[in-house]
């Protein structure tokens, strides 16, 4: 039915079980009124529609052809053709039709409306009682001016629809959290209530849903607005009726088109709101779809969702965060300062020898900085065993762009201190470098926080490791006696006589290419800007190393 007749009030369809059960008393309802009732010409036809719209169609819910059979049945009894009470009874089995089976309070108010012109003594099946049919029964005796005694029952409540509850709006709540709403009926009232009933409208939403309030205290009756209705902010809007045992509404407070709202916050400023005497409900636990998952990386969590302290969280819109390119629009460009130590393997036997020197990229100093070229005794000292020594050290300006949205490419120049250049040697102060990084979260530069990533690069660059030598002089070659503690006493190469032991500081001099690979981290406390770790591995060439570098660094994004 369209709402041709006044506005489409909605209201949830009635379970079929109380259809049932309401219909096991139905029949006793028309049938004892009929008896009373004068006999008319079509009255026998009019009961029996009656009997096999609402014992038959409204049970089986083909509320369409009851509607059908109501109408037609009103339509045959024109003006005269059926008693008052009997016509009165069709309107007000339409009236349910339309409220409780198709939810158009609109309409079915009008037939209520009817109902009451034909007899003012028309009323509803108790059966079929529910708050929305009530609800449109007791605006159609609003309509009409007929008093609530002639359509009660005699429930004594006589003029109490005009009664006000009392019900204080709760201003606001948190979103998750059930509002509690607390109604207190008048004292004159409270014997003939059945039940107190509230519409609630959840924020978002269109239809109004109802909820009994249960009896607390006194002339008190409580519900919680459940949090299901409330995940989302906005206004939430209800409105609240006591009805007696017939339906009729005896006190209310708010409307349908003048509802109490309170707002819903995801936070409040003012106290949480509660029953009188008791403390305020508390927030309800996420959906497990909604609760933040425990990640590592950005990897680990859903479709627009990244790891942020561990737990994923809801990433910003990211699609609309792209450029024109389809990239991430986020800093591309960054600028780095890095600090890196470099620390070698080392190993040989007989490095000082002038052989070895030659050949293995190997510098052996005296003690006044000049370069040694005597004659080490073989197989005596003079070796270096397998172990790590402290080399050089490098700054770097570095430069690298986000070309992917987890892959920097660049470069770093720089220079480096603590080579060996005495005694001939030369040493090369550049630092040149070539530098890939993946970085292992989805989309780590969208968001603060770690992004950890590996690395591979290739360069130039010298690596100088400094270590120190014993050598004891050939006694043959220096003049000296077999015996240790015999000095040399003929000159060697250079023209001048090596003691017979002494302590040489032997670099390698490693380079002046590399290649090596590594692992690190970034973290950015804000998106512009992060401190780098990292830990390299690579090799040297054409003199091979191996060298470990540690780095340190710190980024500018623009």
């Amino acid at each position: 039915m369209s709402a041709r007749n006044g506005p489409a009030l909605c209201a949830p369809r009635a379970p079929r079980a109380l259809v049932a059960i309401a219909a096991a008393g139905l029949g006793g309802w028309w049938t004892a009124g009929a008896a009373a009732a004068q006999a008319q010409p079509r009255d026998a036809q009019a009961e029996a529609v009656l009997s096999e719209a609402m014992g038959t169609d409204y049970l089986e819910t083909r509320f369409d052809q009851a509607e059908r059979k109501l109408r037609a049945a009103i339509d045959a009894c024109g003006a005269s053709g059926c008693a008052p009470a009997v016509k009165a009874r069709l309107y007000v089995a339409l009236g349910t039709v339309l409220a409780q089976g198709k939810k158009e309070l609109g309409d079915a108010r009008d037939a209520f409306a009817d109902a009451l012109r034909v007899d003012p003594a028309a009323k509803l099946d108790p059966g079929l009682a529910t708050p929305e049919v009530s609800f449109a029964f007791e605006q159609a005796r609003a309509a009409t001016g007929v008093a609530a005694s002639g359509a009660a029952g005699g429930s004594g409540a006589s003029g109490a629809s005009g009664a006000r509850l009392r019900l204080d709006p709760p201003p606001e709540q948190r979103v998750r959290t059930p509002v509690p709403l607390y109604v207190e009926v008048p004292d004159d009232l409270l014997p003939s209530v059945k039940q107190v009933t509230v519409w609630y409208q959840p924020p978002g939403e269109d239809e109004y849903r109802p909820l009994i309030m249960k009896k607390l205290r006194g002339s008190g009756f409580g519900i919680n607005v459940p949090c299901a209705a409330l995940a989302r902010e906005g206004t939430l809007r209800y409105h609240a009726a006591a009805v007696d045992e017939d339906g009729a509404i005896l006190a209310s407070a708010g409307a349908r088109d003048a509802p109490l709202t309170t707002q819903i916050r995801a936070r409040i400023a003012s106290a949480p709101p509660r029953w009188p005497g008791h403390a305020p409900p508390a927030a309800c636990a996420a959906p497990e779809e909604e609760r933040p998952r425990q990640c590592l990386d950005d990897r680990q969590c859903s479709r627009g969702h990244a790891c942020v302290g561990g737990a994923c969280v809801t990433r910003p819109a990211p699609d609309a965060a792209r450029d024109a390119g389809g990239a991430l629009d986020v800093r591309r460009n960054w600028v780095a300062l890095t600090v890196s130590p470099d620390v070698a393997l080392l190993s040989g036997r007989d490095v000082c020898s002038v052989a070895s020197q030659a050949s293995d990229n190997t510098v052996c100093l005296r003690g006044d900085g000049t370069r040694y070229d005597g004659t080490p005794t073989p197989g005596v000292a003079n070796d270096v065993n397998l172990g790590f020594a402290l080399a050089t050290w490098r700054v770097a300006l570095a430069y690298d762009r986000l070309v992917l949205d987890n892959l920097t490419v660049g470069g770093r120049v720089g220079f480096a201190a603590g080579g060996t250049t005495g005694g001939g040697a030369s040493f090369l102060p550049l630092h040149l470098e070539a530098r890939a990084q993946y970085f292992l979260a989805a989309r780590p530069f969208a968001q603060p926080g770690a992004r950890p990533f590996v690395l591979a690069a290739a360069g130039v660059a010298q690596v100088d490791a400094e270590v120190d030598v014993h050598v004891l002089e050939d006694a043959g070659a220096c003049g000296a006696s077999p015996e240790i503690a015999s000095p040399c006493t003929r000159p060697g190469r250079s023209g001048r006589v090596e003691p017979r032991q002494q302590t040489l500081a032997a670099t390698r001099q490693a380079g002046q290419g590399f290649a090596s690979v590594g692992v690190g981290v970034a973290y950015a406390p804000i998106e512009a800007v992060s401190l780098n770790l990292a830990l390299r591995a690579g090799l040297t060439f054409p003199a091979v190393t191996a060298v470990l570098s540690p780095e340190v660094g710190f980024s500018l994004g623009f």
